[in-house]
């Protein structure tokens, strides 16, 4: 009989090592734009010096941030010490240290949209919030706060757990070499930190003519504008980089609140490792936390809500429902999104209601449903409080506090933007996925964001998970099916699953899924290290780990791609850098320095890039011909879309035209109207465009041009 059950779990292992390698090797088949092009691409990493004078601006860059973090943990720490005190089990350390960072960071980004609405961003203001949170952790290190021990540590240190050491690792120093180098992604571009330089230079968060992201919700964006104030004692540059980096300063402490959380559901060492490795190895998680987006930050206070929602479960205490609702704040003034979050949540609790005299891990009492549902209303109530400024500055302003999403629903007003453009808005985010035109992805959407997504694709989800997750989902699955997951974990899955459905149908962007890739990997973690048999743990161990290093192999190719190395270490200057990896920039370039400062220029199709331009720009938000379409079609003739343009105060035009003149694929031709009629409005653009005695620089993509006044 033994013979017959080592057997049978030598052939269950064996499945699961082929199961493994199948994703695995489907994985790897659809990366032939970057893992197969690796060794390539590793040579953009070379090409001149590593070092230069310029190293001095990252590594203040690198300071500004570690600076701001103690900033956060020390504002944290104080306000942590006046909440209720709780006999709640022991807490990790690194969930403790997570939670008072991020209710740091929670606490100064508030902080920071009431000095933008009172038009206080200048340098001083930033002094005085480091100096405010140093003053404010060294009370709080003088109090007690009632805070239990830290866990135990289970003392196992093995040369394996270095190896996930290491997983861990290299991701994080990878996003932070590109989070020092000058932006390049879009949205951030666009306004994560474009949005940050403009309310510095006037001095507040007043709204932004033509940037209608200027009306969302903003809460990490204002960590950029604190940074960048800090970061512009020392110069421009290191502003810029102290903005990446304070940004990136969020993927660590997720990685603390994986790790640790692991380890207080019971997980053992090397499973919590495997957990933390399974978030960290993302390529998507690389991407964001390398290009000053703000997901992760948004993980980070969904991670830390589920962590409080769990506790308060669990034990009733006051003080996990009061982070409970900081955090879901914090979260809800990041993105809006996070209104499928608290759907999740308030389904969790509702299942837990319905259960309420049973024994909790750690042998923690339930509390009564009435109890949670009382103590659950007052923490949406506390968090609605903590987003309100956002919603309600955005609400004065336009009529809607949504805005600019939903007009048809709820409408609004501002300059740049209609009910038109709000409802293509809608319709362009749900093409990502491509199920307007395959269905069917609906149902494979779990193997395609895993397997064969890619970034820069809207149809494959702009981004990629890796096989990792879809590895583990049989084991998660089976453990949910038989009932072996605690009932911490299996919320957790809830709350997913939930998130995901919504996600399914709304905007399949792959960062909007990042939040729940912690909840799931803890569960995986859960289920594996529940395992009894060493064969099925060895072979799930392995799996997910081979799958993990191929994961990070891919971030390393996107790393290599962009090369930012030189540029991060000072060997390259930032125009070197901008020119190799934005097409477009030599014409910024020449604008910025050959155009006057007064001087305006109309971007049209130039990836919403209004960032790296130090002049006067008119650009239509998120559909860049927008204006341009309605002028062609209103003008008779290219010399009308001169003057047109005179009036509308525009100096220079800058036009991405490689596709705007192609019939198929130009957002120029209205198809209600016959060929000729849109042949006819093409050639009136391509004259006014293209036009050789206003040309002043032009190449096979791009066209700029001199409107004479």
């Amino acid at each position: 009989m033994a013979e017959v059950t080592k057997t049978n779990s030598r052939n269950a292992a064996f499945l699961v090592a082929i199961w493994a390698a199948v994703m695995a090797t489907i994985f790897v088949a659809f990366r032939s734009t970057d893992l197969l092009r690796l060794p390539s691409l590793v040579g953009n990493l070379g090409g001149g010096p590593l070092f230069g004078s310029g190293i001095a601006d990252p590594f203040a860059a690198v300071i500004t941030a570690l600076v701001i973090g103690f900033s956060w943990f020390c504002l944290g720490s104080f306000i942590f010490s006046f909440l209720p005190a709780s006999d709640e089990r022991a807490s990790s350390f690194e969930v403790d240290i997570a939670n008072k960072a991020a209710l740091g960071a929670a606490a100064y980004s508030l902080g920071w949209c009431i000095l933008g609405l009172a038009g206080l961003y200048n340098s001083i203001a930033a002094s005085f919030s480091v100096l405010l949170g140093i003053l404010a952790g060294v009370y709080a290190f003088t109090r007690k706060n009632g805070a239990k021990a830290s866990l135990q540590d289970d003392g196992k240190r093995t040369p394996f757990n270095v190896v996930l050491k290491v997983l861990i690792a290299v991701p994080l120093l990878l996003s932070l070499i590109s989070s020092l180098a000058p932006p390049t992604a879009k949205d951030t571009l666009l306004y994560h930190f474009s949005v940050p330089k403009q309310f510095i230079a006037q001095g507040g968060n007043a709204f932004i003519k033509g940037n209608i992201a200027s009306y969302l919700a903003l809460g990490t964006e204002m960590q950029v504008v604190w940074a960048r104030l800090l970061g512009g004692f020392i110069s421009e540059r290191a502003a810029e980089a102290a903005g990446g980096a304070v940004v990136w300063l969020f993927f660590p402490l997720l990685l603390a609140a994986v790790y640790g959380w692991a380890r207080e559901e019971g997980i053992s060492r090397m499973w919590a490792l495997i957990a933390t490795v399974l978030v960290s190895c993302i390529p998507t998680a690389y991407h964001v936390a390398a290009s000053g987006y703000v997901d992760l930050a948004l993980s980070l206070f969904v991670v830390l809500a589920a962590h409080s929602l769990l506790k308060w479960l669990r034990t009733g205490n006051t003080r996990s429902a009061i982070l409970l609702g900081i955090f879901l704040g914090a979260a809800l003034s990041i993105k809006l999104t996070t209104v499928f979050v608290i759907a999740a949540f308030v389904l969790v609790v509702l299942l837990w209601a319905r259960n309420p005299v049973a024994t909790a891990p750690g042998s923690d009492t339930r509390p009564a449903g009435n109890v949670l549902a009382r103590s659950g209303v007052m923490a949406l109530v506390l968090a609605g409080v903590i987003a309100s400024p956002w919603y309600l500055r955005t609400w004065a302003e336009t009529g809607s506090p949504v805005f600019p999403f939903y007009m048809s629903i709820w409408p609004g007003k501002a300059p740049g933007w209609d009910v038109e453009r709000s409802n293509l808005f809608q319709g362009m985010n749900s093409q990502y996925g491509g199920v307007q035109t395959h269905p069917e992805n609906y149902l494979i959407a779990p193997l395609r964001i895993s397997l064969a997504a890619q970034p820069e694709d809207a149809n494959l989800y702009d981004g990629v998970i890796g096989a990792m997750f879809i590895i583990g989902l049989p084991l998660v699955l089976w453990a949910a099916w038989r009932r072996e997951l605690a009932d911490g974990v299996g919320s957790l899955l809830v709350v997913a699953g939930v998130v995901y459905l919504f996600w399914l149908f709304s905007s399949q962007q792959l960062r909007y899924l990042l939040p729940i890739m912690p909840l799931l990997a803890i569960a995986t973690a859960s289920a594996a290290d529940k395992l009894k048999d060493g064969a099925m743990r060895n072979a799930w161990k392995y799996s997910l780990t081979a799958a993990s290093f191929i994961a990070v192999l891919t971030a390393f190719a996107w790393f290599s791609m962009k090369a930012p190395l030189r540029v991060a270490l000072g060997g390259e200057t930032r125009d070197e850098y901008l020119t190799r990896n934005l097409d477009y920039y030599p014409s910024y370039a020449w604008l910025n320095s050959e155009s006057k400062p007064d001087e305006k220029t109309w971007l049209i199709n130039m990836r919403r890039d209004t960032y790296h331009i130090d002049r006067p720009v008119f650009s239509d938000y998120i559909f860049e011909d927008w204006t341009l379409r309605k002028m062609v079609w209103e003008a008779r003739s290219a010399d009308e879309l001169r003057q047109r343009t005179r009036e509308m105060g525009v100096n220079y035009v800058l036009t991405r035209h490689d596709f705007l003149f192609n019939y198929d694929r130009t957002t120029l031709v209205d198809d209600r109207k016959p060929r000729s009629e849109n042949e006819a409005k093409l050639k009136i653009a391509k004259e006014f465009l293209l036009d050789p005695a206003r040309t002043v620089r032009s190449d096979e993509k791009f066209s700029l041009i001199r409107i004479d006044k």
